[in-house]
């Protein structure tokens, strides 16, 4: 029998390399395995971490803002004011004897009405409830109310007289136009009028929860256009609780 050195070295050389493919395959699968799992749930834990933040922020200033039914169309005035087609007359028979209101089936009155009285519509803790008032309007530049305004405000503190544990806040908007800090001071100040105001015309204390001016934020009409600004620059209230 012959014996052949260089044979007998291949083999060893073979039979080691199986020997450590056969214990590094499984390592290799192992660490497969778990960059697997890393990348299914570690790396999406890290997209939660840095999306979380930001939508608890959106939350807690109850955006985006939404109006609870879409609202009327309309045009703009000669003095730059959207004037909305409140469409046909209806009547609003107020709970707790707060009276009987001719508004516009459109009007801010008539879809704050459908809501406090409909027992399904629950509040939306993250949009908010907000209705834009149809015929609410300042002087120019300023935060005086325009006297035309007091007809819906009083209609206003009829309703909250008429839903009685109803809670409302107030947020006053502007377009986009000049700077962003200023019309943030502004809005507040205009929502701060109405609130006042309300208050003068004998809502509550407790019905009012608060108002905040959010300037040019959450647009309801294109900022591109005389109309859209004409529609940005509102004030709206929104249903707390009810």
């Amino acid at each position: 029998m012959s014996f052949n050195l260089a044979d007998e070295k291949n083999d060893l050389i073979e039979e080691k390399t199986g020997n450590g493919l056969r214990w590094l395959l499984p390592i290799l699968l192992l660490a497969l395995t778990a960059a697997a799992a890393w990348y299914l749930t570690g790396s999406n834990k890290g997209t939660e971490e840095l999306t979380t933040p930001v939508a608890e922020k959106v939350t807690k200033e109850e955006a985006p803002h939404a109006a609870a039914t879409p609202v009327a169309l309309g045009k703009v005035d000669t003095s730059g004011n959207y004037v909305y087609d409140l469409g046909k007359m209806v009547t609003i028979d107020l709970p707790h004897s707060a009276g009987k209101l001719e508004v516009g089936e459109n009007s801010t009155e008539n879809r704050l009405y459908k809501f406090l009285s409909d027992p399904t519509a629950t509040i939306d803790s993250v949009k908010g409830n907000w209705f834009e008032f149809t015929n609410v309007r300042f002087m120019t530049g300023g935060s005086k109310i325009d006297s035309a305004s007091t007809a819906q405000l009083k209609n206003i503190v009829a309703i909250s007289k008429g839903f009685p544990v109803a809670g409302f806040k107030l947020g006053g908007y502007t377009d986009n136009t000049g700077d962003s800090v200023a019309n943030v001071a502004l809005s507040q100040k205009r929502s701060e009028a109405v609130v006042s105001e309300l208050k003068k015309l004998g809502a509550s204390a407790k019905a009012i929860t608060g108002a905040k001016g959010y300037g040019p934020q959450y647009p309801i009409g294109d900022n591109a256009t005389a109309e859209g600004k004409a529609m940005n620059r509102r004030v709206a209230i929104n249903v707390k609780s009810k």
